[in-house]
């Protein structure tokens, strides 16, 4: 008999820190690159490009830092419950059972299937923290931190870099308009890559992404409109 393959998507976390880099470098980078274009070309590509690293630089380390902060302090305190709930074990083994006991019951498990299942989890003390940890409090044990951080840091220098290429071309304003695609297109793939975890449409995801950079686009676009009239 064929078996049922079934897809089911690991490293969320990983994934997760992937994308939020990506995004966020890359809309960050290519709006704000569109205000600063739209002011100063007429007087050369320098200082778009010079925005743009500077851009990519903090704020790679900004969503570096701050993605290994918050993963820090979930991992630390998905560490101190698991450390806890040994302890109980230790402590109070036949309470902790009934608790393995009441989370099969509200499961459906009943008579000797039941007991045989508390029986099974219960022998290695591995396998009941685990159990416990996931049913009872109801928690993952993360990624490292350090290494989401390093993947939404090298993820957004990737995402900062894309809209910037297009300006070492120096092609005037022929370098925004092709940023502005090359970014469009981008965003495009970022939002169908969000599928991978969340399950929805591709082309919707897609769309979506390419609305929001549309919406930053016309604003950005039109601030560097009025501060070219002021600088000019």
């Amino acid at each position: 008999m064929n078996r049922r393959n079934e897809e089911h998507i690991t490293g969320g976390g990983k994934i997760r820190s992937a994308i939020l880099g990506l995004n966020d470098g890359l809309i960050s980078t290519f709006t704000l690159l569109v205000g600063i274009a739209t002011a100063t070309l007429t007087g050369g590509n320098s200082i778009v490009i010079l925005t743009g690293i500077a851009a990519m630089v903090s704020g790679a380390i900004s969503m570096g830092l701050g993605e290994y902060i918050s993963s820090k302090s979930e991992y630390n305190y998905v560490k101190n419950e698991m450390k806890k709930e040994e302890a109980e074990i230790e402590l109070f083994p036949e309470e902790e059972k009934q608790e393995v006991k009441d989370i099969f019951i509200n499961m459906g498990l009943e008579g000797d299937i039941l007991d045989a299942c508390v029986e099974n989890i219960t022998k290695r003390k591995d396998i009941w923290l685990n159990f416990l940890i996931k049913n009872e409090l109801e928690l993952e044990v993360s990624d490292k931190p350090l290494i989401g951080a390093i993947i939404t840091f090298l993820a957004f220098i990737f995402g900062s870099l894309l809209p910037q290429l297009p300006y070492f071309l120096n092609l005037g304003f022929v370098s925004l308009y092709i940023s502005s695609i090359l970014s469009m297109c981008s965003l495009f793939v970022v939002g169908a890559l969000k599928t991978k975890i969340t399950g929805e449409s591709f082309i919707k995801s897609g769309l979506e992404m390419v609305i929001i950079g549309l919406i930053a686009f016309i604003a950005s676009y039109g601030i560097g409109l009025l501060f070219e009239q002021l600088i000019y």
